[in-house]
């Protein structure tokens, strides 16, 4: 009666792979969401005379758009979800990406992804995001929250604004000192 060796790693490595391993899952925003950028966007006071509205009707657009307008609009009617007209903005430093609009109980929730496609850090607050309506009203989002984001990171896009109905919506992004980027996400019917 020896005393036989298993072949096998110790089980203290084993603990030290798997504790590597989600270590680095959650650094790249996989594994543990930011919630830094998950905020409530409410009504501000826009002035009405001089103020240019944004082009957020659907006349304009092409035939298949129109219908995709339609249809979302029709699934975030009955409570569901769609794709939202201009699903991706890319400035100089970073990819917003919108996947999907859904009704939400504080009204529209916007859900999406930012991620740093330069080659050096950057810090996207919060403040970085503005939602507009068709009817110019501007909505964003208080506090100080921020996410830094190094080269290739991303992390989750959360908004939630009260929109009233019918009206279309339109993500800015600004994020100095780079110009804004506007981003159609959904047209007024009419």
């Amino acid at each position: 009666m020896g005393t036989e060796r298993s072949q096998g790693l110790p089980i203290w490595a084993w603990g030290t792979l798997v504790a590597l391993a989600l270590i680095i899952l959650s650094s790249r925003g996989h594994l543990f969401e930011n919630p830094a950028l998950r905020q409530h966007f409410a009504l501000q006071p826009t002035p009405v005379s001089g103020a240019q509205l944004p082009d957020l009707g659907i006349a304009g657009l092409a035939p298949d758009v129109q219908d995709a307008a339609r249809k979302l609009w029709h699934q975030i009617g009955l409570g569901g979800s769609g794709a939202p007209i201009e699903p991706v903005v890319t400035t100089p430093r970073v990819r917003v990406a919108v996947r999907e609009l859904r009704s939400s109980d504080g009204g529209l929730k916007v859900v999406g992804s930012v991620t740093n496609i330069g080659t050096t850090d950057v810090q996207v607050p919060i403040s970085a995001f503005e939602l507009r309506d068709s009817a110019g009203a501007s909505y964003i989002a208080g506090g100080g929250a921020s996410a830094t984001l190094h080269p290739g990171d991303s992390t989750p896009l959360e908004l939630t604004v009260a929109l009233p109905t019918g009206r279309g919506l339109m993500l800015i992004t600004r994020l100095p000192p780079d110009p804004p980027f506007p981003q159609k996400l959904l047209v007024a019917d009419s």
